[in-house]
């Protein structure tokens, strides 16, 4: 007798789709519809809220600090060289990429209208850097990809290696050409021929392992999606995404995306908390499998700048003009059709160790073709980090000190100003008068205090070269070996202290003007897994902390500090060490136990 084969978890839920699917399509393309039973109005609302009408990039986006860095002192400066460049057609408002002339090229040809060229010198020295990155990289890393980085690639310099490690992500463009002539304003595309140039970060496997070895939940952790007949549908079970369900998924044309791969892989971790000092906002990543001839996701455009890095297989990209208005936009968009947005600008085909970029706004989509799968990952960066965003944090800040001093801004508004034309035209008048003397009331830096905050507290924590854990309160203090307590540390006024990273902190007034200092050194793997870290601050410790900020990344002894008690600037600066604000310039614990120290821990230590 034949067993029947048990139903896959794609058929399951992919038929449960359809069904629950069948009029909500048709809904939306009516705009008069009939009314319907509550129980069919239950299950459309369900399906409303798991698949949503638009595309975010994620919503989800974590900070970026320290990274792999050290070979640029034996490359030299890295040369510009001729990237892919878009001569973008007949609009005046697309993102034009105007094509540099290179006096040497290996080769370049035409593709839709655009050159596509490299300097087989510059992608050599591009392939030697990332040789070295990977090697020092792997050195210490485990199979499933969480393994130890080695500071000393880009050096000890935490504002270094995020330079540094931006310069190996987009190489052989030289990060200056990049910001003046490609940074929210046009697209770039950099080929290469080194199809292992990001391999080291996350692979399939890695990917596999992060499934079997963690638990990820759909719509949380991990979303799989198809777009076929021009509709993206979400397909996400109950529960957690079990790896052989998954890949049953992805066997049936599903592409699976990963939301902050930081929190399971260490390589992902490191590359997000370097790039997250060096560029001083937030920075995310999201992992996109796609199966050969498929695609996840309608064309759509995000509120972020993106950064395409493909790590195996390859996909076909098309870029498509936003309206005026969505140019660098605050917010990502509906789904559209191929009608509402016209031919792209660019088609390219993405290889593996190749990178993409395009400013928020900019409609895109992405297909792999029939004899390729598709791994890559997108960096995110300045999601809601325009002067629009500091202004909302300015503006009420302005108007309540306005009002509580100046009664021109309380007076109340004039008579039948609601129906009466001169009426509201006094109050026109009296509108631009005021907003001219709300510019005294303006202070710029409690908006900048503010987005500091928000970045502290949006990010990952850092991650510390093995150097910086030996002089960490992670590693270095008080220990317990046998029932022992060893490896006392002594602060005193000759102690070399520096900040930890210049961004994992931040200064803000409460509501009663009290000073708050906001700190990311204990912040979850998980973004925002745990509550706002702060510490109370008296007054006198303001000029400490400012102290620290502007001699970083140099080290300054206790005794510099501006604060006139001795035992409290002393006791501060150990609170600091204490929550990993601070680390010294050498370890401090006794010399007699410092190896046994090193020995025990360092095994277990979360370095790079």
């Amino acid at each position: 007798m034949k067993v029947p084969q048990p139903v896959s978890a794609f058929t399951m839920y992919k038929n449960a789709y359809t069904k629950m699917n069948a009029s909500e399509i048709q809904t939306n393309r009516k705009k008069k519809l009939k009314a319907k039973a509550r129980s069919d109005k239950k299950i459309t609302n369900k399906q409303n809220k798991s698949s949503g009408k638009g595309l975010n990039s994620t919503k989800v986006f974590l900070g970026m600090k320290n990274g792999n860095i050290e070979l640029i002192d034996k490359l030299g400066k890295l040369d510009n060289a001729e990237v892919n460049r878009v001569r973008s057609p007949k609009k005046k408002t697309e993102y034009k990429v105007r094509p540099k002339r290179q006096k040497k090229r290996a080769s370049a040809k035409k593709i839709g209208g655009f050159t596509l060229g490299l300097s087989m010198n510059n992608e050599e020295k591009s392939n030697n850097l990332s040789r070295q990155m990977a090697g020092r990289v792997n050195s210490r890393s485990s199979n499933s990809g969480g393994g130890n980085g080695d500071s000393s690639i880009f050096g000890t310099d935490p504002i270094m290696k995020g330079y540094h490690l931006f310069e190996w992500m987009i190489s052989p463009m030289n990060p200056k050409n990049f910001f003046d002539n490609h940074w929210e304003l046009e697209v770039l595309h950099v080929p290469r021929k080194n199809k292992k140039y990001y391999s080291h970060l996350l692979t399939s496997r890695n990917l596999d392992q992060i499934f079997r070895e963690n638990s990820l939940y759909y719509t949380r952790n991990v979303d799989v999606v198809i777009y076929e007949n021009g509709e993206k549908q979400v397909l996400n079970p109950e529960g957690k995404a079990n790896p052989s369900a998954l890949w049953d998924f992805y066997s049936n044309g599903c592409s699976v995306r990963i939301l902050n791969p930081q929190t399971y892989n260490k390589k992902v971790h490191l590359l997000v908390s370097t790039l997250q000092e060096y560029f001083g906002s937030m920075v995310g990543v999201n992992v996109y499998l796609t199966p050969p001839g498929s695609q996840g996701f309608a064309p759509h455009f995000d509120d972020i700048e993106a950064f395409v890095i493909q790590v195996e297989g390859r996909k076909h990209w098309k870029l498509y003009h936003p309206k005026e208005e969505d140019i660098l936009t605050r917010h990502s968009s509906k789904n559209f059709t191929h009608e509402e947005i016209g031919d792209p600008f660019l088609e390219v085909s993405l290889e593996a160790g190749s990178l993409l970029y395009f400013p928020r706004g900019v409609i895109h989509e992405g297909r792999t073709d029939a004899e390729s799968h598709s791994l890559h990952l997108t960096v995110s960066l300045y999601q809601n980090n325009a002067y629009v965003d500091l202004l909302e944090k300015v503006l009420p800040d302005a108007l309540a000190k306005a009002a509580k001093q100046d009664i021109n801004f309380r007076k109340g508004l004039p008579l039948h100003f609601l129906r009466k034309d001169d009426a509201k035209q006094i109050v026109r008048n009296q509108v631009s008068a005021l907003i001219e003397k709300l510019k005294d009331y303006l202070d710029v830096d409690v908006g900048i205090a503010q987005l500091g905050r928000r970045l502290v507290y949006d990010s990952m924590p850092p991650v510390l070269s093995a150097e910086e854990i030996a002089c960490s309160s992670k590693q270095d203090g008080d220990l317990l070996d046998d029932g022992v307590v060893f490896n006392k540390v002594e602060f005193d006024l000759s102690t070399k202290v520096r900040l930890t990273r210049y961004h994992c902190i931040q200064i803000v007034n409460d509501e009663e003007m009290k000073p708050k200092l906001y700190y990311s050194t204990e912040n979850s793997n998980i973004y925002h897994g745990e509550e706002e870290q702060w510490l109370d601050l008296d007054p006198c410790m303001i000029s400490a902390i400012e102290s620290l900020q502007s001699s970083y990344p140099a080290y300054i002894s206790i005794d510099s500090l501006p604060i006139e008690d001795v035992e409290i600037k002393v006791q501060f600066v150990y609170d600091l060490w204490e929550k990993g604000i601070v680390i010294t310039k050498e370890p401090l614990g006794s010399s007699s136990d410092s190896n046994k120290s090193l020995e025990n821990v360092s095994d277990n230590s979360d370095s790079e």
